[in-house]
């Protein structure tokens, strides 16, 4: 397997004991906050995937970087990891050879021998970004920077895996991954996006030169109307489970703050792949750009300045994927009449998602597109923006066909979406059409179906999203493995008699059941295990919908979900 980038993977987590002698003498440190993206930062430098650094940079390795790309040793490091502080902060820490970075209250890591230097902004914002234009977001950050930068060696002492834990994996451990599965080549995509099927063509492609496919989306701050970071990876879920290899295929995330310098964050990029255990890495149209800063390719030409073997990993230099209708296929650009292919636009994608307008069907796969159309929170708005603080649930309706599972759940939607909540509404018909369309109605896919949807609950409800599931979910097996999975499951039994489900029944499915003409059908030739304890018990025989609704929002009010 390929080298982690300067031969050595680092690990700068620290053992319980040493974790413990730490904090024991936590009173004894300065310390530092550290936001969001700063935070992720340490947890890379610790996990390794900013291999060889062990910290943050000091000044001889961070003027080396801004200037010339390389570490003082000669090793290509093209971005300047560094923590900034502020004039106030210096004055507080500069005699210390030793602090504290902290989230909130919550201790993240011990950094040691510090190093505190001022730094020319215009500088690095000229040769990180190409610019000083401050409409650059990169180089608007810079500005915002405070006046000091403290670089000095990370020791981890916050190990938790947030965001998305299930998907949040260390370079060691996707190393193990690949040689288990016996991958010697890999190659890595990196996105920030939903998959349409121009990056399912390059990925395929690529995947003809490699043994496995690492598809690694960048999680991290979202600019409105952008996709949230769950959606995306439920769509490649989607997409993984009904259209690709499995065997060949492995998703991860890498939490990450986009830095938008084009050229010089591919090669940062690339390094980073390389440390998690990649041979190949895409760099396609654009990488890491921002308008018209860089050239379409300036990301794709930057890698001739380097010798292969200092890179150390195969980057594949695509061209644009586009779509030729006269032969209905999908191609590299050159290989189509230019006045005849049909580009893909992210731009145009996410209109015809949020208007709910079916796009061609060359752009995405229609069960991704039914997924992320039938979604009620899938882009960034001003609310998620300026979100109130709320505990992700998962209200599990569970019944027989007409118990009154998606009336109650839909007006449950309805108020609780009037007082602000983030919420996210998964029905079984919707389901159907996009996340389990490949499968049937036997036990085994009925149980493959919850499974699935207790994935994309799990991963909403973890996000703080309220998620109301209408399913019939007969078997109690299952039910409770979804309630393993998710954060506050919260049952909600329809208990109606099975001759008022009938009534109710206008597609008459009950009765051609019963002819024979439907097979494994609940309640029919199905079996329905009911609920043994559930959270909540609707008899919606009797009660009027509003009754149903009001115990549901009761219970949630004395639960303090809302």
């Amino acid at each position: 397997m390929i080298s982690a980038h300067g031969r050595k993977l680092i690990d700068k987590t620290l053992s319980p004991q040493e974790k413990r002698d730490i904090l024991e003498n936590i009173d004894s440190f300065k310390k530092i906050k550290l936001d969001v993206e700063q935070v992720k930062d340490v947890k890379n430098i610790a996990y390794g995937v900013y291999s060889p650094l062990t910290g943050f940079l000091k000044e001889d390795d961070f003027n080396r970087v801004v200037s010339e790309m390389r570490l003082t040793n000669g090793v290509i490091w093209p971005i300047p990891i560094v923590l900034d502080i502020s004039a106030e902060d210096y004055k507080r820490i500069k005699n210390e050879k030793e602090v504290l970075l902290i989230d909130g209250k919550k201790p993240v890591a011990h950094l040691e021998n510090i190093q505190i230097f001022p730094y020319d902004k215009h500088s690095l914002a000229k040769n990180m970004f190409g610019t000083k234009d401050k409409d650059h977001p990169g180089v608007s950050e810079v500005y915002k920077m405070g006046k000091f930068l403290i670089g000095g060696e990370v020791k981890l002492l916050d190990d938790s895996r947030e965001p998305f834990p299930e998907y949040n994996f260390t370079p060691q451990q996707t190393r193990k991954i690949f040689r288990e599965r016996g991958w010697e080549t890999v190659v890595a995509f990196q996105t920030r996006n939903v998959p349409h099927l121009g990056h399912e063509f390059l990925q395929k492609q690529a995947l003809k030169e490699t043994d496995g496919l690492f598809i690694q989306p960048v999680i991290g701050e979202k600019k409105i109307r952008d996709f949230k970071d769950e959606y995306i990876l439920i769509s490649y879920e989607i997409l993984i489970n009904q259209y690709y290899q499995k065997d060949k295929t492995f998703l991860g995330i890498l939490p990450l703050k986009m830095r938008y310098a084009g050229p010089r964050e591919a090669v940062f990029h690339a390094l980073i792949r390389k440390n998690f255990g990649c041979s190949h890495f895409i760099v396609g149209r654009d990488h890491a750009g921002c308008g018209d800063y860089y050239g379409p390719f300036d990301a794709q030409k930057i890698f001739n300045n380097f010798k292969k073997e200092e890179i150390g990993i195969e980057i594949l230099k695509y061209p644009e994927v586009v779509y030729w209708p006269k032969k209905k296929i999908h191609l590299f650009q050159p290989e189509c009449p230019k006045e005849e292919a049909v580009s893909f636009s992210g731009t145009k994608l996410r209109e015809h998602i949020q208007i709910k307008n079916t796009p061609p069907e060359y752009v995405i796969r229609p069960a991704v597109y039914n997924f992320l159309s039938q979604s009620k929170n899938a882009l960034v708005d001003e609310m998620y923006k300026n979100q109130v603080d709320q505990k992700g649930f998962v209200l599990w309706f569970t019944g027989l066909s007409q118990a009154g599972k998606t009336t109650v759940g839909n007006r449950v939607h309805q108020i609780l979406k009037e007082k602000g909540l983030k919420l996210e509404r998964l029905d079984g018909d919707i389901v159907r059409q996009s996340l389990s369309k490949d499968l049937g109605f036997s036990k085994e896919d009925r149980d493959e179906n919850i499974r699935r949807i207790t994935m994309v609950a799990r991963l909403l409800s973890k996000n703080n999203i309220g998620t109301i599931c209408s399913f019939i979910s007969p078997y109690r097996k299952i039910r409770d493995m979804a309630r393993r999975e998710t954060n506050n499951f919260i049952e909600v039994f329809c208990n109606a008699p099975l001759e008022i489900c009938e009534k109710r029944d206008k597609k008459g499915l009950y009765q051609k059941a019963k002819r024979g003409e439907i097979s494994n059908f609940t309640g029919v030739s199905d079996p329905y295990e009911s609920p043994q304890n559930p959270e909540i018990e609707l008899r919606t025989g009797q009660e009027t919908i509003e009754e149903s609704t009001n115990k549901i929002i009761k219970y949630l009010e004395e639960n303090n979900f809302i």
